[in-house]
């Protein structure tokens, strides 16, 4: 999985803005850097955006207990006071954890600058997952302090990162005599990108690590929170999406998760053959049952010689060897008479009786709602089924049409 991150500049960026970029990926922190405008950037999984140290501003507050959908508020409310601007023209970002007072760090920038940076890279189908400082505290608790100069021989800064949050002033402004309150001499090492190493080196006084402009961004993009929240946070649904496509690449792409891919491939494998071999297997105790059934059919009965339906072909040859052999079936007068005579209500006369072959209809016979359903009940159980047809009612064998 491969992530391109990208400088924004302090100005509005557009689309003809070169950026500076990182292409790193699970298996190589820095895969490819350089310059190039927005269309020409190389293509990769996720964009992550780096925000310069000179865009943004921090402070140390202490957030009141207020609910989720009013900490914006609240924090234009205690930084009113620090912004030169209308603080509705700010965008902040609450920094994860608290200090031993219980105050927060929080970032403050530039709303309209950061929004129009976001909308860009939605307007080409690249949104950013994450928008990142170049520089941030490692955390509350941080004890020491870390030097970065940055920027360009014209134009140098200085930027100091401890646990207050990140002061970034001009190089030219800095000495020997600032940098030991800061930090003394040959305690931790200045970083510095190589076009500003030797200026660094020459106004400072001390000596200097150079630090590549791809290794900071890439440095940078380990930061795990996001400068874009409350009113600039990318859509719930957008956002929630993007993760789970990213934790799907990941899973479908990265190479840590080869091994559980190939397991997965072959567990579902494994449940198809199983479901194969169980199915025909089922299929093979259906067509012996059955083989077995048709066998019985032409034992019992040598005159079938084309077997369709063996259940029906057998009950229609029984019937006809009972009527041969002078027994009765239950499709015969005398059955069904015996029957309704035994289910009829006390009281039931029949006017009249038709019958036809497996069919007995009554006639005039006058029955209340409680003495039929009571007729009909005791006909089902001695294998009958019957129904009212006008003033008809007709008595069939269970199963015929």
């Amino acid at each position: 999985m491969s992530t391109l991150i990208l400088a924004l500049p302090l100005t509005h960026a557009t689309a003809a803005t070169e950026f500076d970029f990182v292409v790193s990926s699970e298996a190589r922190p820095v895969v490819d850097h350089g310059s190039a405008p927005l269309a020409l950037l190389p293509a990769a999984d996720t964009v992550v955006l780096v925000a310069p140290a000179r865009a943004l501003s921090w402070h140390r507050v202490r957030v009141p207990p207020v609910a989720s959908g009013r900490v914006r508020a609240a924090l234009a409310g205690l930084l009113e006071e620090f912004l030169l601007d209308d603080p509705a023209q700010f965008g902040f970002a609450l920094v994860p954890g608290r200090d031993a007072n219980g105050e927060v760090l929080v970032a403050a920038f530039d709303k309209a600058w950061m929004r129009a940076a976001l909308e860009l890279f939605e307007q080409v189908r690249r949104p950013a997952s994450r928008v990142v400082p170049a520089f941030a505290p490692e955390g509350p608790d941080m004890q020491s302090v870390q030097l970065h100069v940055t920027g360009s021989a014209e134009d140098a800064s200085l930027v100091v990162v401890d646990a207050r949050g990140v002061t970034c002033l001009p190089l030219t402004s800095a000495h020997s005599a600032f940098l030991d309150r800061i930090i003394p001499q040959g305690e931790d090492a200045v970083f510095a990108e190589p076009a500003v190493a030797g200026l660094a080196e020459q106004v400072l006084g001390r000596a200097v690590t150079v630090q590549p402009a791809a290794q900071r961004l890439q440095q940078a993009s380990r930061c795990e929170w996001d400068l874009a929240q409350f009113d600039l946070s990318i859509s719930g649904g957008g956002r929630l999406a993007r993760r789970w496509q990213q934790q799907a690449r990941q899973l479908l792409c990265a190479p840590p998760w080869r091994a559980m891919r190939w397991g997965l491939v072959c567990l579902a494998l494994v449940q198809l053959a199983g479901l194969n071999v169980w199915a025909w297997k089922l299929d093979s105790v259906v067509r012996e049952k059955q083989q077995r059934v048709n066998a019985l059919l032409t034992q019992s009965f040598p005159g079938v010689r084309t077997v369709v339906d063996a259940p029906l072909q057998m009950q229609r040859e029984v019937a006809l060897l009972r009527r041969s052999s002078g027994g009765v079936t239950p499709e015969d007068l005398e059955v069904m008479l015996a029957a309704l005579g035994a289910a009829m209500p006390a009281g039931g006369v029949p006017a009249a009786i038709d019958f036809a072959p497996g069919e007995l209809a009554v006639r005039g016979l006058e029955l209340t709602e409680p003495q039929r359903e009571l007729l009909q009940g005791k006909l089902r159980n001695q294998g009958y089924q019957s129904r009212i047809d006008n003033d008809r009612f007709v008595v069939r064998q269970l199963g015929k049409p």
